[in-house]
């Protein structure tokens, strides 16, 4: 299955850091193909291979490793992760977040049942 219909998308990279307080590095990049269990992203820093990272997609959250990180002649990298986990529907989990702790959100959040979707089979 094929979670996007156009290419590239904007996305960004979340990346644990070596901080004591569990700080992430945010990166943004673009989603350029997904094929199988594999996303190719265009990064700007290069990656390392193995790194455990969390890539924010739309209404997605892809978790898996970086399999590989490769120059491109534009002075970026072509990085191809291999997605353990897609975790959908954010939208609707933040909503119902927000109105479990009684924050404003705007009605139209709610048109739909906010059940975000774990999925651990291959894309």
């Amino acid at each position: 299955m094929n979670t996007f219909t156009e290419f590239p998308k904007s996305a960004v990279i979340q990346l644990a850091t070596d901080q004591p307080n569990g700080s992430k590095l945010h990166i943004p990049c673009e989603v350029q193909e997904m094929e199988a269990d594999r996303l190719a992203l265009e990064v700007g820093p290069r990656l390392s291979i193995f790194a455990a990272v969390m890539v924010e997609c739309n209404d997605a959250l892809f978790l898996g490793e970086v399999l590989s990180c490769r120059p491109r002649p534009s002075g970026t990298y072509e990085v191809q992760v291999k997605v353990e986990q897609i975790l959908t529907g954010l939208q609707s989990l933040v909503g119902l977040r927000a109105r479990l702790l009684g924050e404003g959100v705007p009605h139209a959040a709610f048109d739909r049942p906010p059940v975000p979707v774990l999925s651990g089979k291959k894309i």
